[in-house]
């Protein structure tokens, strides 16, 4: 009788065999196969907003931008008169965080209150949406804080547009309940002559946020501006 076994083409060896021999046979087979040698080499993560913030350095107070910071909450105060909606709902929401380069990111905290509940008395589904209108629009903000601008008309116009929805998708992964800190986390994908495509989290805050520890996640999204105004100008001519 054989005293080994085939299996797929694979052949088992036999239990009296010592697992010395084992290994010897795996490499010699590995150095007679015909196939190239694969390097493992640790690779360089490029920046790519578009699929997490994980890669990104956390988003503190510690490495919030002033600038941006100042300017996002100058345009937040604009807009905030004129939207019933965002009075309503947003009344309290707070940006402690804001950064231009590499993109434009905002971060913010709501406490949710019975207003912002469901029947259920959970985060109603409307409420991460107005949340995912709002961040989008303040990331732009954020974004355009780094832009070198040209002084001409229609330049402040510029400096605090937030765009125009055009698209807009929301998953829900866990939820909130009243008394809860959202932390909302939004962030400029890319910006092209015509759209903006920015990225959405919206966490549970913990202790530690200030140093970038993330709690639990809710609310993950996406949404797309129409930019009236277009990509960031180019340096004017002399």
């Amino acid at each position: 009788m054989a005293d080994t076994s085939t299996i797929a083409g694979g052949d088992i060896p036999p239990a009296s065999q010592t697992q010395a021999e084992v290994q010897d046979q795996t490499t010699k087979s590995s150095s007679d196969s015909q196939q190239p040698s694969i390097s493992l080499e640790k690779e360089t993560l490029s920046f790519t907003p578009s699929l997490s913030t994980s890669i990104l350095l956390p988003l503190t107070p510690t490495t919030s931008s002033a600038l941006a910071l100042a300017h996002v909450q100058r345009v937040w105060d604009s807009i905030r008169p004129n939207s019933a909606i965002y009075n309503l709902l947003l009344s309290d929401i707070v940006l402690v965080a804001a950064v231009s380069h590499p993109t434009g990111r905002i971060l913010a905290h709501l406490t949710l209150k019975p207003i912002h509940l469901n029947s259920k008395r959970i985060l109603h589904g409307a409420v991460s949406g107005t949340l995912c209108d709002w961040a989008g629009g303040m990331a732009i903000a954020a974004s355009i804080a780094g832009d070198e601008l040209k002084v001409g008309e229609g330049e402040q116009d510029r400096q605090m547009t937030t765009g125009v929805s055009t698209d807009m998708h929301l998953s829900y992964c866990s939820t909130a309940r009243e008394g809860d800190t959202l932390e909302v986390e939004a962030w400029v994908s890319r910006r092209g002559r015509k759209l903006g495509f920015t990225g959405l989290e919206i966490r549970k805050r913990v202790d530690g946020w200030e140093k970038g520890e993330k709690g639990e996640v809710v609310v993950v999204g996406s949404h797309t501006k129409y930019l009236p105004f277009g990509q960031k100008p180019r340096e004017a001519k002399e």
